[in-house]
């Protein structure tokens, strides 16, 4: 079963990358996909198989206006879809046409699995609403997936929330990310001279140029990111928390960052322990957590938190 939850997956992931970024090669859909050129082949060929109008014309591409012959997926692979399409359904301004996606997903299935899957499909709601509003960004993220693909140069108007200030600059974008509720293009930036993070819905204007850039084929997200936290880089620390009560509870119960470690004590506390690259990020996670986290080490997060709180309680005191 767990073969198969990854193969449709891959299948998903390669479905959706194709639409979003029409035009690839095998070899850069391998490459974003996490696969080998030949298990790629193997994948779009299946897709194809499942009845999705898939052609290469300079990179492969969906047809558009064709009309599919029956799909042969099991049930489970149809579900996966489907919760596939309802998830970017939420995703305001990513993409045109999720509804109409799951329409014609309904009506090309056999009438038994389709009977099947308006049952399960009427009965589960995703929710996984953008922290901000992205209604009105689809030609941005149009021009953002035709930079990726065509390798263009982004000149974008971005503001700067630590700085409270709007600087022109010119993007060669690498990826796009969603994370915690945000969309994030990381690229390389012409005016700080390195690879930088720039949350979508704070770009103010943008231009697609003609300008060209080379991606660097040494370039490894996951390696850039390290130990961010919440996408948020910098220097990389250790850092330790006690939490109590129902936080503790909450805390036992949920990842939140591969590199965390956890140590259960005597009387429901447990020690939380993990590392980041982003002290501010980490300092208002804790704070979240009101007087059930308290900070052990550093001794520099901990301090940061104890005047935080300290001037919360003192602007409770003066508003009496």
């Amino acid at each position: 079963m767990v073969a198969q939850n990854n193969r449709l997956s891959r299948l998903l992931e390669m479905f959706f990358t194709i639409q979003a970024i029409p035009g690839l090669s095998a070899a850069e859909l391998a490459e974003k996909c996490g696969v080998s050129v030949r298990q790629c082949y193997r994948d779009l060929k299946t897709l194809q198989d499942g009845g999705i109008p898939l052609y290469n014309d300079r990179g492969y591409r969906i047809l558009k206006g064709s009309v599919l012959k029956d799909i042969t997926f099991t049930l489970e692979e149809a579900v996966a879809l489907i919760y596939g399409l309802k998830l970017i359904e939420q995703q305001k301004g990513l993409l045109d046409t999720p509804t109409q996606a799951l329409e014609k997903l309904m009506v090309r299935l056999p009438e038994g699995l389709r009977n099947r899957l308006g049952s399960i499909e009427e009965r589960v709601e995703i929710d996984i609403t953008p922290a901000a509003d992205y209604s009105d960004k689809g030609p941005l993220f149009k021009a953002i997936n035709t930079a990726i693909q065509e390798k263009n140069i982004l000149e974008i108007d971005y503001y700067s929330f630590s700085r409270d200030t709007v600087t022109t600059r010119k993007v060669n974008p690498y990826k796009l990310v969603f994370k915690d509720g945000f969309w994030y293009l990381v690229g390389y930036c012409h005016h700080r001279d390195k690879v930088r993070v720039f949350r979508v819905d704070r770009i103010r204007f943008f231009s697609l140029t003609n300008e060209k850039f080379v991606p660097p084929i040494d370039f490894d997200f996951e390696q850039y990111m390290g130990a961010a936290w919440q996408m948020e880089r910098g220097e990389e620390f250790y850092f330790k928390v006690r939490f109590f009560g129902e936080a503790a509870r909450f805390i036992k119960e949920t990842n939140f960052h591969p590199s965390q470690q956890i140590i259960e004590e005597p009387e429901g506390a447990l020690i939380f322990t993990a590392r980041a690259g982003g002290m501010r990020s980490v300092l208002r996670w804790v704070l979240s957590f009101g007087d059930e986290a308290e900070v052990l080490e550093p001794e520099a997060l901990r301090g940061m938190v104890a005047e935080v709180m300290a001037s919360g309680a003192r602007r409770y005191e003066e508003g009496k």
